[in-house]
């Protein structure tokens, strides 16, 4: 009994223990299962984040390969447009000095080269009865530009001096559709003299002739038409100003001149230059080739009643007109006459020697109690390399023969010795030396000598 109370006594000390120790069991489980239920809902919001990230990054990875495609399409779009493009089409190259830079486009309707060239060039002057005259010069700049444009057969030429000032020397245009029939338009060479026609890069001695500086026409402004016939022949043949170069016609007596070309053995001609020339065989006077090259040739130029008081042709043909006439008459403009001039040459090639020869004749028929005049002039040089393409001795040798009926010049002569050095194996860059003794006698038995030693440098870009 006394067991059985003191259990009890125990048991009810104990219940309020073990009422507040099942309170608190409780109490932390309520806090483990809010616990776990934030937990859950935590997972549940990570969960909802997690999936909306996963959505945004497959979207933007959808549109990052969707720009990748745009960029891919756009890239093939780009470079099939690039493949048209204009400047796709423009080529540009600079084989060698001389040869200049030229930029065309690759299906051959448009092109243009540039070049440049100039010349140095040192004298001493000795003339009777004159000082000496040392010198030193730039004998020649002049800025080049050629090509074609719309189509291969469209040619144009533009030379400018710029020496001292700008001045214009060529400006021309070409159809050269059919080369056996190709009309020009513009200002250039008018075609007659073989020495003029050759450029002044390409002389074989330093200056040119006296026989040109008298008898040839120069530069001037008209139409012509020039052509190759088979594989032997070209021609030019024009009308023109008469005025010389940049001139302007103050009356409507023109010029009119005409020039043929055979060359029997140079193989097949083509159309291109200031005159047509053929293949390798140019109107130059040297740089033969292992075959023999020979070309004849022949011109003709006539001005019906040239007034020297309104033109005058790019040439000394007014220093002869005021001897025929003098001066008061020109300058009260009374000084006409019909200007008849024909012209003649072969040239001869073959390796390392050349040789030339040309004769001109000139009439001038005065209206009036004037005596009519009939001048003729002869030219010839040769050269020789004494090392092939690069060192050649040359000379020349030219006589005019004035009309004597006439009061004035008699006759003129010059002989040039020369001394060159082709620093390029061409004419672009080279070095060349001179002698030239000119003789003028006049009718009334006077003389003067000149003595001219030239030096000069070229270089052609």
């Amino acid at each position: 009994m006394n067991k059985l109370i003191r259990a009890g006594a125990i048991g009810l000390l104990l219940l309020p223990l073990f009422l507040a120790v099942n309170s608190q069991a409780q109490s932390r489980n309520t806090q483990i299962e809010e616990l776990k239920r934030q937990m859950e809902e935590i997972q549940r919001q990570n969960q909802q984040q997690i999936d909306e990230l996963r959505r945004k990054v497959e979207e933007l990875e959808a549109q990052k390969q969707a720009d990748q495609k745009k960029i891919e399409k756009l890239a093939i779009q780009k470079e099939e447009e690039d493949k048209d493009a204009w400047w796709r089409n423009i080529m540009m190259e600079y084989k060698k000095p001389g040869d200049g830079l030229t930029i065309k486009t690759k299906d051959g309707n448009y092109k243009m080269r540039f070049r440049m060239r100039g010349q140095f060039q040192f004298s001493v002057n000795d003339t009777d009865q004159e000082n000496t005259a040392t010198d030193f010069r730039v004998r020649r700049l002049r800025l080049l530009w050629d090509g074609n444009a719309f189509r291969p057969w469209l040619l144009y030429y533009i030379q400018l001096d710029v020496t001292d000032d700008l001045v214009l020397r060529d400006m021309y245009f070409d159809i050269a559709y059919n080369t056996m029939f190709a009309p020009r338009v513009g200002q250039y060479k008018v075609p007659f003299s073989r020495e003029e026609l050759n450029s002044s890069s390409e002389l074989q001695l330093v200056e040119r002739s006296i026989v040109n500086d008298e008898f040839a026409f120069g530069r001037d402004r008209g139409a012509s038409i020039y052509g190759v016939l088979g594989n032997y022949i070209t021609y030019g043949a024009g009308i023109f100003n008469g005025d010389g170069r940049n001139g302007v016609s103050a009356d409507s007596n023109l010029l009119y001149a005409g020039r043929i070309m055979f060359t029997p053995c140079c193989g097949e001609l083509k159309y291109g230059g200031t005159f047509p020339a053929g293949g390798d065989y140019k109107i130059e006077p040297n740089f033969g080739e292992d075959k023999p090259l020979i070309a004849f040739g022949a011109a003709f130029a006539v001005i019906p009643g040239l007034n020297i008081g309104n033109k005058t042709p790019d040439n000394d043909i007014d220093v002869r007109f005021d001897e025929i006439f003098g001066g008061a008459v020109i300058d009260a403009g009374g000084a006409e006459a019909d200007v008849f001039a024909l012209t003649a040459d072969v040239n001869f090639k073959y390796s390392i020697f050349s040789a030339e020869a040309e004769y001109q004749f000139r009439n001038l028929d005065p209206d009036g109690a004037f005596e009519e005049a009939t001048d003729h002039g002869f030219r010839v040089q040769g050269g020789l390399f004494i090392v092939p393409e690069f060192i050649e001795v040359a000379g020349r040798f030219a006589y005019i023969a004035f009309d004597d009926d006439i009061d004035g010049r008699e006759s003129r002569y010059e002989i040039t010795p020369g001394l060159n050095f082709y620093l390029s194996n061409s004419h672009k860059w080279k070095v060349q030396l001179s002698y030239s003794f000119i003789k003028d006698e006049d009718t009334d038995g006077g003389e003067i000598d000149q003595n001219v030693l030239r030096a000069q440098l070229q270089a052609y870009f």
